[in-house]
């Protein structure tokens, strides 16, 4: 069980990629339906035009139900069936066919065998290495080519025993070999190819040269440079560019003099020797270093050169900032107005005193200057940049309360002249003025924010104030916040209920009770802050009106009762909540079930098991998902069979949170079930199913369960996927084939967080239990997005809870870890 903490927070998602898009989740696809399509598959007497529908059929859905269908299907006679099942095999990575397409490439049909070197290419997986080696010396060059494109996918994922063959396609007769062989030398990375790359740069195709110099970059074996700087001389004019950028990508400091002659001539290749020389810069040469930022900057001073310097200037990062002051100072001519802009893009202190001295030379606006002031993060900043903020000009007092947001943390001197700016004329100067004091935590600006969150003030500004007391918590303000429940605007009702919330109050508490009873227009939002501020302080006349307001209420009222009486923790509010359940509306049953997962204990009441277990039979995906999240906070055995089935055939929320579920239930059995999940088409199942394994630690990890964690560690897309796979290996570490797997992610791995996850040899500390309150709004006028489909993760190791929000637009968790993610819609979930 996580520890509670009293700790109330309550975040806004007001992006526009969230709200502006109805969510479709993935169609899960009725195992029943799979079955009876892909039948014609298993009969023998089936007729040519029915299989080869079938295996049509079986491409559109998730690869873990049509495995047999399509493995039966690569012995059919049909060509053309066979060629189907192939590309529905390798789309899916179905290991259990690499057998069928090894033998595949002995065929004497040459098209039989390029198929299977390109299938093979697709699941790339080792254990098809050594045959598709054997491949490269077949007669027909475009199978040739689809062994050394199927190699060149297996060593990008890790297997290094391709490149010395890949090495001796280089000189292979066929120049599209050639070609292939020298981008899958790039790709794997391996410097042992480099002396073969760079005899490469000789070729007699100008494509093969213009790869081989391209890689030579890539693979990052400077013994490439000399060869690459004659090219910048004696090569054509087509690969002098790519010779440039190869350079830069070695961080060439050799070959400063060289292309800083290119950068000062123009022309076409200015542009990738200012790139070159910017990656230079950020190298161990400090010399050469020093005189490629110089050149940069002064080139910034020539219109024509100033868009590649400026893009060049930002590749050398941190390393161009005592080039761009000294131009500030006067040591280095180049233009002022875009060295401000990268010095404010950089953020170093380093340049604080160059800045604050060119706000009294006024050059230029006195805006830009504060803004980079500010991107430094520097005390010293602070009382120039607070100098501004009574200065006659709007804009400009504007441009300094901006600025003053990265400042502020640093020194309490900012709160008299926030307290000032509240009064200021223009409502976005006092927007920014009430949330710095909140931040703050300035007390003592109480008083004078109260004032503004009344009207007649414009919305923007109220709904600032209110937002800002909340944050401060002071009881004397309550008034104002209990007034505000009563708005006409809905947004602002809603944020004095967080607002009066977060006081926590029990005087408070008791006037939201007597408030709540009047009912009215606002009693949601009322009801809602009832709950809130009586968290985890049980109350049984409370929990009886909730009740009969979560049973017979408007539909509103009666989801924030429900919310509340989570709020409360109050166990003896479950059998009520079981029987909403079973009997309620809809959007009731789903509440309620969410709030029976959140108090859930070691024993849960007879009712709560068969109302949950029954719920996860449901025909609506809202109800059996919401079920299937409860069930996973709490050990229902009874709900075994049905959380298997649900996380296998169930519909988006139905499978993804059962297949969380299953962390702690369904049996042994469930492990098979979650092996076979692991290779769902969704990375939101993928990645539940590695993080039970991860949580079923007392249970021995089969051989098939490792290995496909293994395949998804190297393979997966998505670098959450690969992070829990990470960690559901981490019990097979003492076994030489997984600890190099870990290895190499921890060495390799683009994503910090793979990185981290496959390094760690202990289990991580288990973060705080928060209360989160999302309010999922459009951007645009804030009217709440009912009724969507959303995903949670539950902070950096956590599952992904799959939920809607509801009718109030609301996404509520009693117990979710400090770390937790914002939801997002479940169509944008390409980047997890």
């Amino acid at each position: 069980m996580l520890r509670r903490v009293a700790l109330l927070v309550f975040a806004l998602t007001t992006t526009s990629a969230w709200s502006s898009a109805t969510a479709q989740p993935t169609t899960f696809a009725w195992a029943g339906r799979i079955d009876r399509e892909g039948a014609p598959l298993l009969d023998p007497d089936a007729d040519d035009e029915s299989r080869r529908a079938a295996i049509a059929a079986m491409r559109g859905y998730d690869p873990s139900l049509t495995r047999r269908y399509v493995l039966a299907a690569l012995d059919d006679d049909d060509p053309e069936v066979r060629q189907q099942a192939a590309a529905v095999a390798g789309s899916a990575r179905m290991v259990e066919a690499v057998p069928r397409f090894i033998a595949w490439l002995s065929d004497s049909d040459r098209a039989v065998r390029r198929t299977a070197s390109d299938t093979l290419g697709e699941i790339a997986d080792a254990t098809a290495t050594a045959a598709l080696i054997r491949t490269l010396g077949d007669s027909d060059g475009d199978v040739r080519l689809g062994a050394v494109l199927a190699l060149t996918k297996i060593g990008q994922r890790g297997d290094r025993s391709v490149v010395v063959p890949l090495i001796s396609r280089v000189a292979d007769d066929k120049t599209e070999v050639r070609r292939a062989a020298v981008e899958a030398l790039k790709l794997v990375g391996d410097r042992r190819a480099v002396v073969a790359v760079v005899g490469a740069f000789a070729d007699s195709n100008l494509e093969v040269r213009k790869a081989a110099v391209v890689a030579a970059g890539k693979l990052g074996d400077r013994a490439a440079i000399p060869a690459l700087t004659r090219t910048l001389t004696d090569g054509p004019p087509e690969l002098r560019n790519l010779a440039v950028a190869a350079l830069g990508d070695l961080g060439a400091a050799e070959a400063t003099d060289d292309l800083l002659v290119l950068l000062v001539r123009g022309g076409d290749v200015a542009a990738p020797a200012a790139y070159a020389l910017g990656q230079i810069a950020r190298g161990d040469d400090r010399g050469a270093a020093g005189r490629a930022v110089r050149a940069l900057v002064t080139a910034l001073a020539t219109p024509s050169l100033r868009p590649v310097a400026l893009e060049a200037l930002r590749r050398a990062g941190a390393a161009a900032v005592p080039a761009l002051v000294a131009h500030l100072d006067g040591q280095i001519a180049s233009d002022p107005a875009s060295v401000i802009a990268l010095l404010g893009e950089f953020g170093d202190a380093r340049a604080t005193d160059a800045l604050i001295a060119e706000l009294d030379r006024k050059r230029l606006g006195l805006a830009p200057i504060v803004a980079a002031l500010s991107r430094t993060g520097d005390p010293r900043a602070l009382i120039p940049v607070l100098g501004l903020l009574s200065h006659a000009d709007a804009d400009l007092r504007l441009a300094a309360m901006n600025g003053l947001g990265n400042m502020i943390a640093h020194d309490d001197r900012a709160a008299d002249m926030l307290i000032e700016r509240l009064g200021d004329e223009r409502e976005d100067i006092q927007i920014l003025a009430c949330r710095y004091l909140g931040q703050m935590s300035a007390v003592q600006a109480a008083p004078a924010i109260a004032a503004l969150a009344g009207a007649p003030r414009g919305p923007g500004v109220r709904r600032a104030a209110i937002d800002a007391l909340g944050v401060l918590g002071d009881p004397s303000v309550a008034p104002i916040l209990l007034e505000s429940l009563g708005d006409p605007d809905p947004v602002l009702a809603r944020a004095a209920a967080d607002a009066l919330a977060n006081l926590r109050a029990p005087a408070i508490a008791d006037r939201l009770a007597t408030l709540a009873r009047a009912g009215g227009p606002s009693q949601a939002v009322i009801v809602r802050a009832w709950g809130a501020s009586r968290r985890d302080r049980p109350d049984r006349a409370a929990r009886t009106m909730l009740i009969e307001l979560a049973e017979t209420g408007p539909t509103g009222p009666a989801l924030a009762a429900i919310g509340a009486l989570a709020a409360m923790g109050d166990r003896d509010a479950r059998p009520a909540l079981a029987h909403l359940v079973t009997d309620g509306s809809p959007e009731r049953q789903r509440a309620a079930a969410w709030a029976l997962g959140e108090l859930a204990d070691a024993a849960a009441p007879p009712a709560v098991t068969a109302a949950l277990t029954a719920a996860l039979t449901a025909k609506d995906d809202r109800i059996a998902g919401a079920a299937a999240w409860a069930l996973m906070r709490q050990r229902v055995p009874e709900a075994d069979l049905a959380l298997r089935q649900l996380a296998r055939h169930g519909g988006w929320a139905g499978a993804i949170n059962a297949t969380a579920a299953l962390a702690g239930a369904g049996g042994p059995d469930a492990i098979a079930d979650l092996t076979t999940l692991l290779a769902h088409a969704s990375p939101l199942v993928r990645g539940n199913a590695a993080w039970a394994l991860a949580q079923r630690a007392a249970t021995p990890l089969p051989d098939l369960a490792a290995a496909a964690l293994a395949r998804l560690l190297v393979a997966d897309p998505s670098p959450w996927v690969r992070a829990h796979a990470a960690r559901a290996l981490a019990s097979r570490r003492a076994e030489p084939s997984y600890a190099a797997a870990l290895a190499t992610a921890a060495r390799d791995d683009k994503a910090a967080a793979v990185r981290d996850a496959a390094a760690a040899t202990e289990p991580p500390p288990v973060t705080d239990d928060e209360w989160r309150l999302f309010d999922v709004v459009e951007p645009d006028d804030e009217r709440p997005v009912r009724e969507e489909a959303y995903v949670v993760i539950l902070g950096a190791r956590g599952p992904a809870w799959a939920t809607f929000t509801d009718r109030r637009g609301v996404i509520a968790a009693e117990h979710v870890p400090s770390d937790v993610a914002l939801p997002r819609p479940a169509t944008a979930i390409s980047d997890l």
